[in-house]
């Protein structure tokens, strides 16, 4: 009885089960592993890793979505939205993982980082179908407590610890404040079902001064909680040093997959407010778009170490991508949604790539830069087309993005906001373009040194530049998955 009750719950629930279970074996495997005495456990934990991840992959593509009747009565929901978001994320996690595997050479318990790397992928799928204020708050987290372990975990132990320790407690104070935000809207209507709370709220029909300012602390709290680990300024501070103290590849799972995917939660609870609650999240979200693109900016403009500037582009970016939400249409969602896909891409590309480089060819800061393509041209063609894809040049898949975001924006009558993302846009070329320069027409600098960079991360890097150009010349399934994704959070606008 209790086997065919297992069985119904998978056969309705196909995705979403199968890749949770693979992912919790392969977790239980990797730290059985860890109190293995074999010299070859860091890489069996390795391969199986890496495999866990593919099978995760192609069960979230090929297996039907979940079958649920009513919605108000579930947690979790796997749906066409978390499986878009599900799907990249994952994808990007297995180049991330693959390219953990030199820098992890040498270092302690590596079977152990290996489970720490599938327990946060658990937290990708678990994340976009929430669709409970409780199991959002619990996805949230179920993402952040690997990660606070990924950061300290590094060839710099200091650094890291560091960076680690400002992750945490502005990680803490993120989640406070989230819960802050979803106990204020429970005690207010009584529920944390996202529809339920939804058809509550219309019916309240036109709030009184007492629910406005009530609701507002509720709304304010909500978009701090998610902004600190989105990095919108001014609740960015922890992210440089963060990102300068962790490896590489952690940092490019962190500032682009990781934010990327921690996007389905907002999205879709500001999208299931009232028109009136709505209203104020994008006036909120608005402030805050301009002040993250602008301030990262202007910012990035004067760092002399290329590590920490991409930390300051990266929250420039999510800067653009809040646009979509602000827009708050069909059109803006799949903005935001499809911008997501590409930050992701671009953002793990460009830390790979800059992380190659400190690693391999011990370079930092921008004069080290001198020349690199005249002797690295493969690593300096890569990261220049990244640079371009961030900026927004075609036929990149930055382009494509930007374009959707300025179009929903002006479409919706937040015509300032789209300026602002053109203006922005053309401040970056001047630290995008300052990199590339220095790699393309100096003369070569006298600290690049002659190495071997692994064929296995040119490998990495040539698939995820193939996704940039193919899906900027090409932009349309991508553009149709989001809008898909769009409309199953958005038929209530």
């Amino acid at each position: 009885m209790i086997l065919e009750d297992i069985i119904d719950i998978y056969v309705e629930r196909p995705a979403f089960l199968t890749s949770i279970s693979i992912l919790v074996v392969i977790t239980l495997i990797n730290l059985a592993l860890e109190r293995s005495k074999s010299q070859k456990k860091g890489m069996v934990s390795f391969v199986l890793t890496v495999l866990a991840l593919i099978l995760v992959e192609v069960a979230l593509i090929v297996l039907p979505l979940d079958d649920v009747g009513d919605r108000t009565v579930e947690l979790f929901i796997f749906d066409e939205f978390a499986r878009f978001f599900a799907m990249f994320a994952i994808f990007a996690t297995i180049a991330v993982t693959v390219a953990i595997y030199y820098y992890s050479e040498g270092l302690p318990q590596i079977s152990a980082f290996y489970a720490l790397v599938s327990g946060t992928a658990i937290g990708l799928i678990l994340l976009p179908s929430a669709v409970d204020l409780i199991s959002i708050f619990v996805a949230w987290e179920l993402l952040s407590v690997p990660l606070y372990a990924m950061v300290a975990y590094s060839h710099k132990w200091s650094r890291s610890v560091e960076g680690a320790i400002k992750y945490y407690v502005m990680g803490t104070a993120s989640s406070a404040f989230l819960a802050l935000g979803i106990g204020i809207f429970v005690a207010m209507l009584g529920a944390t079902n996202i529809y339920i709370l939804h058809l509550k709220l219309v019916a309240l029909g036109t709030l009184d001064g007492f629910q406005r300012v009530i609701f507002g602390i509720g709304m304010a709290a909500l978009i701090v909680g998610f902004g600190v680990k989105l990095t919108l300024v001014p609740i960015h501070q922890w992210a440089p040093d963060t990102y300068e103290g962790s490896m590489p590849p952690i940092t490019a799972y962190l500032s682009g997959t990781i934010k990327a995917i921690r996007l389905s939660a907002p999205i879709k609870v500001f999208m299931f407010l009232a028109p009136s609650l709505l209203y104020y999240a994008r006036v909120y979200l608005a402030i805050l778009a301009l002040l993250t693109m602008t301030y990262a900016n202007i910012v990035a403009l004067k760092q002399t170490r290329v590590y920490r500037m991409m930390a300051y582009s990266s929250i420039a970016q999510i800067g653009y991508i809040v646009i979509g939400i602000v827009a708050a249409t069909l059109m803006g969602l799949t903005a935001t949604i499809f911008y997501a896909f590409a930050f992701a891409i671009m953002e793990v590309t460009v830390f790979i790539a800059i992380g190659v480089i400190i690693y391999y060819l011990g370079l930092e800061t921008i004069d080290d830069y001198d020349g690199l393509a005249k002797k690295y041209p493969s690593i300096s063609i890569i990261l220049a087309l990244t640079l371009l894809g961030l900026v927004g040049i075609p036929p990149l898949i930055g382009f494509a993005g930007k374009v959707y975001l300025f179009i929903a924006a002006w479409d919706a009558g937040v015509i300032w906001l789209a300026i602002a993302l053109a203006l922005n846009s053309a401040i970056s070329i001047g630290y995008y373009g300052l990199v590339i320069k220095r790699m393309f027409l100096e003369e070569p600098s006298d600290k690049i040194k002659d190495v071997e960079i692994p064929s296995l991360y040119y490998t990495i890097l040539y698939i995820l530049v193939a996704i940039m150009i193919i899906y900027g010349i090409f932009p349309t399934p991508i553009e149709y998955l989001s809008s898909v994704a769009a409309r199953q959070v958005s038929y209530y606008l």
